[in-house]
């Protein structure tokens, strides 16, 4: 059994087949609807219908240096905007900051003070001076260390040895500048959306699971024939539209997996009673 899709392209109808819902994609992932929200079956659905599969690269692929990559990618992360920190990041690299490899934290910190305009109104970058003192490190390690001629997991594998780059900004550099599929960036758009179709689960965390989350997730996108490196981006970007609609139903989903757990913990302590 399977499902079809149904979509138009310059007026012409296309019609593809996958798997029925119940069948699994992985082990413990199932296909789901296509039409319902976060399911695989519904990524997949997006992915083709946005003709990435046709896709020759990443919609993210840098095209400056690395070390304007890793600047762009350490100014960005948690709590800030990926508007914000483009502006933030376009401010330094025209100071000359990245180009000179500018080793400084002070300098750094004056410059990410300075109010940023994002989407015509004025902001200040948040966090400026941690994140100063984290770059003005990359940059000094960078200048001592340049990195040629790695593929994605080598040059992931050697941005960790930078003070204040971790797993994820590690990767996200990786998968930018070199258009990789070995790794993937496990934001928390991306951790939600694994969630709700149970890629990842309920007690996993990047902070102590962060490979084996990797793993997984690019197990999956194989599983779908769609590419890690292009995935993660239409992910992202629609996770990030949706909002507070993927916020409930990651609260929905949640709350129906602790009912479950607990009413298995009693039956458990039922059955120990009696015996």
């Amino acid at each position: 059994m399977s499902q079809t899709l149904h979509y138009w392209v310059n007026d012409v109808e296309i019609r593809r087949d996958m798997p029925n819902a119940d069948a699994e994609v992985i082990p413990g992932v199932l296909w789901g609807e296509h039409c319902a929200l976060f399911t695989p079956a519904y990524w997949l659905s997006q992915y083709w219908m946005n003709g990435l599969d046709q896709a020759s690269r990443s919609p993210y692929q840098a095209h400056g240096t690395l070390s304007e990559e890793l600047v762009f990618c350490m100014l960005g992360g948690y709590g800030i905007t990926a508007e914000l920190a483009t502006s933030a990041f376009e401010a330094c690299r025209d100071a000359q900051l990245i180009a000179e490899f500018v080793a400084s934290a002070e300098v750094w910190t004056t410059q990410l003070l300075r109010p940023l305009m994002v989407n015509g109104r004025q902001q200040n970058y948040r966090f400026p001076k941690q994140k100063a003192r984290f770059i003005a490190d990359a940059m000094a390690y960078m200048k001592k260390n340049p990195m040629v001629g790695f593929d994605g997991m080598e040059l992931r594998d050697a941005l960790l040895k930078i003070n204040g780059v971790g797993p994820k900004t590690a990767g996200w550099v990786a998968r930018n500048y070199l258009d990789t599929d070995e790794v993937a960036i496990l934001d928390i758009h991306l951790v939600r959306a694994g969630q709700l179709c149970d890629v990842f689960l309920l007690g996993q965390r990047v902070e102590r699971d962060y490979f084996a989350m990797e793993d997984r997730f690019i197990d999956f996108c194989n599983a779908l024939t769609a590419r890690p490196a292009i995935l993660d981006c239409l992910i992202w970007d629609q996770m990030r539209t949706y909002g507070q609609l993927a916020l409930d139903a990651l609260d929905s989903k949640f709350s129906v997996e602790k009912v479950n757990i607990l009413t298995s913990q009693q039956k458990q302590l039922q059955m120990h009673l009696r015996a």
